[in-house]
């Protein structure tokens, strides 16, 4: 048996398991899935009841603002714009949930418990 075969078994394996890891955090929040991969979180079926904060945000009058404003404009004022605000979320320990068009979903006290998350 070569060894040589064994190693590239494993990085063969490992790259498979790199590209799944990519694909599930397009649906997963990167958050979630980190903390299922360090062991801070079990992926389960069974629901529990908890108290969360919620943040739906959109920007005002942005379907107006689609209509003046050139595509590659409005994609840069876009992606910006959900860029600055996911920091904001991820830096105060949100969980970024969904974005609907530019509306941006998240929620604090899940997965992950908080203290004092509705401040």
């Amino acid at each position: 048996r070569s060894h040589f075969a064994e190693v590239s078994k494993c990085e063969l394996s490992f790259v498979a398991l790199e590209r799944g890891l990519r694909a599930f955090v397009k649906y997963v929040p990167r958050d979630v899935v980190r903390m299922m991969l360090t062991g801070e979180m079990e992926s389960t079926n069974v629901m529990t009841r908890r108290v969360v904060s919620i943040l739906f945000m959109d920007i005002v009058g942005f379907s107006s603002l689609c209509e003046q404003i050139h595509t590659d404009q409005l994609m840069r004022l876009t992606q910006d714009y959900l860029q600055a605000m996911c920091e904001i979320i991820v830096n105060s320990k949100g969980t970024l949930d969904k974005f609907i068009g530019d509306c941006i979903m998240a929620l604090w006290n899940a997965p992950r418990r908080m203290k004092h998350h509705e401040t």
